[in-house]
């Protein structure tokens, strides 16, 4: 994930005050996946905004289940 300029084929994508700027290759796999859930987590061990895919497949990372599964 990188800051970035937009292109011309970018997606901006505004929510709750928020705008996104989407790369198309990003766009299709959020579009398959269910789309993307971003919270702020405060915690002892972790601080930082942290990206879920709403719906994971088989074989696809999963941050919130504690590791990956067939990344590559």
């Amino acid at each position: 994930m990188a800051l970035d300029e937009p292109r011309s084929d970018d997606q901006i994508i505004a929510r709750e005050g928020y705008k996104i700027l989407v790369d198309p290759k990003t766009n299709d796999l959020l579009l398959q996946s269910g789309g993307l859930t971003i919270d702020y987590v405060d915690g002892a061990i972790q601080k930082g905004y942290m990206l879920r895919l709403n719906s994971v497949g088989e074989g696809s990372c999963d941050p919130g289940d504690g590791g990956c599964a067939g990344c590559g």
